[in-house]
């Protein structure tokens, strides 16, 4: 049977098996109650109020910013946070496993809303299926509301039923909010790239993400709860009680998540390297009140929340991927990315030969393909890898194993970049949620923040100096792509995708040409 016959056998039998199970659609939304509200007004009277306050004016600047890149710190900081907040916390991510991570963060927030706090937790739906049960008994308390986004209706079993049942709306599901904010009081915030689950804390022994997020205060802060109650207002965001049964009474609901969260325990975390120290102090400051943050001109950009219903698709107008490109054409002597999956596109090429013929230097960091957990996406990627270099595009691609050495990862797997940064000129940078592939670009909504600030990005660029842990990709002396790098002392000179196997290989072509380029 060829590829593209047993392709047409799949979709039509996904779509018989959808319906065998009915023709489930979203309820009514005229028949639900679904309360509108928005952020609280930030107050100095609050603990977390006070210690913002006083660290905007420390920093002589309308926002302020703390660099979070190690995991340990960037979760306690999120405890610490929920333990301090006295009036209200809003958490909205893509992924939320049901993991110890996860649960120990949800039991956080029980505590919180138990002695008086509103929780606010808006999840995307599509990887929802491990913390199903514990999301859906949390929103049994009182100050608890929990919504999903672009739920799945049908089977809800696994991410694979949720998507497989769901081939006749894809118009639909196939748009996915990406955006990870977590906000209290509304007067600190933390956004970047992590999700919520074990592997985007270093803690999951079968495979973990570098990743990277902020701690911010001041306007940043406010503008980026005027993204998440645009969100969390939508007709996009869904009571989990409407989509998910309950099981049980609210006070079953309430037991049920005690006792599962009740015996979750962290896992350790390998130390980082010690000219990392300095990077995991804000768990301890918050503690104290003396909040350090660096000052800094800084724009919240959000995707219009239309983007989900596809109004967006091949416009870029109004994007956070439209503020990126913009800020790119205009850097005058270098751009760097780094970005788990790349995938520039042709506008994206377009752009980056305008700035090589404004003599601009241009750089990658990105996964390889032994590294990345996308491997249909650094197909995509490979496209357009060749032409990248004939550009004079400067290209490291990680290591896994190098990496995990080191980095000093201990008995932990090897990892794969999960950072999202972009540098204009050092002395500018855009951070947060989004990569710089054709589904952030068109199907997912994105929340970044474009800081201008020399100190704070000369202090990232020495957090991401991973060229020890990478291969350089270059094109050798017969026209063909080779990888460079070090082991044991000395250079190495690769031919073929480094430490990928032969099935990861043809896995990874199969899925890119299975899939359009910009599903990737």
């Amino acid at each position: 049977m060829s590829l593209l016959r047993w392709c047409g056998w799949l979709l039509t039998v996904t779509l018989a098996v959808a319906g065998s199970v009915g023709c489930a659609s979203l309820p009514d939304r005229g028949r639900i109650e679904i309360p509108q509200s928005r952020a609280i007004v930030p107050s100095p009277e609050t603990r977390l109020g006070a210690t913002a306050q006083t660290a905007i004016v420390r920093s002589s600047s309308s926002s302020a910013f703390k660099l979070l890149p190690l995991s340990g710190a960037a979760y306690e900081t999120r405890i610490e946070l929920t333990t301090q907040a006295e009036r209200s916390l809003d958490l909205q991510t893509f992924v939320l496993h049901g993991d110890a991570s996860g649960g120990i963060l949800l039991r956080s927030l029980r505590d919180a809303a138990v002695r008086g706090v509103r929780i606010r937790i808006l999840v995307d739906d599509l990887h929802t299926d491990t913390a199903e049960a514990l999301l859906s008994d949390l929103a049994a308390f009182e100050r608890v509301e929990v919504r999903l986004v672009n739920p799945f209706v049908r089977l809800r079993g696994s991410r694979t039923a949720k998507l497989l049942s769901s081939l006749d709306d894809l118009s639909r599901v196939n748009h996915r909010m990406h955006n990870k904010v977590f906000i209290a009081d509304n007067a600190l915030a933390v956004f970047g790239g992590r999700n919520v689950g074990d592997e985007y804390f270093l803690r999951a022994e079968d495979g973990n993400f570098l990743d990277l997020d902020v701690l911010t205060a001041g306007d940043a802060v406010l503008r980026l709860s005027d993204s998440f109650d645009t969100y969390w207002n939508s007709e996009f965001a869904w009571p989990i009680d409407a989509v998910v049964a309950p099981r049980g009474s609210r006070a079953a609901r309430r037991r049920n998540f005690d006792v599962a969260t009740a015996p979750l325990v962290l896992a350790p975390v390998p130390p980082p390297p010690e000219r990392l120290f300095r990077f995991g102090t804000a768990p301890a400051e918050l503690r104290s009140g003396v909040l350090v943050l660096v000052g800094a001109d800084a724009e919240v950009v959000s995707d219009p929340v239309d983007k989900l219903e596809g109004s967006r698709v091949g416009d870029r107008a109004g994007t956070v991927r439209a503020a990126v490109g913009d800020a790119g054409r205009a850097a005058r002597y270098e751009v760097y990315v780094v970005s788990p999956y790349f995938i520039p596109g042709r506008v994206g090429i377009e752009s980056l030969r305008l700035n090589r013929r404004n003599s601009v230097r241009l750089r990658l960091l990105t996964n390889s393909l032994a590294a990345t957990d996308e491997p249909a996406v650094h197909a995509g990627y490979v496209a357009f890898r060749r032409e990248l270099l004939e550009l004079g595009m400067e290209i490291h691609e990680l290591s896994p194993s190098l990496a995990r050495e080191g980095l000093r990862l201990g008995r932990f797997a090897p990892s794969a970049l999960h950072i999202k940064a972009i540098f204009f000129d050092r002395n500018r940078m855009f951070l947060g949620s989004m990569n710089l592939d054709g589904r952030s670009e068109q199907y997912n909504t994105e929340v970044g923040v474009m800081i201008r600030s020399a100190e704070l990005t000369a202090e990232l660029l020495s957090v991401l100096d991973f060229d020890w842990v990478s291969y350089r990709v270059e094109l050798g002396p017969d026209g063909n792509t080779q990888w460079v790098g070090r082991r044991d002392g000395r250079v190495v000179v690769l031919d073929g995708e480094p430490e990928a196997g032969l099935m990861r290989r043809l896995t990874s072509r199969l899925l890119g040409l299975l899939l359009p380029d910009d599903w990737l």
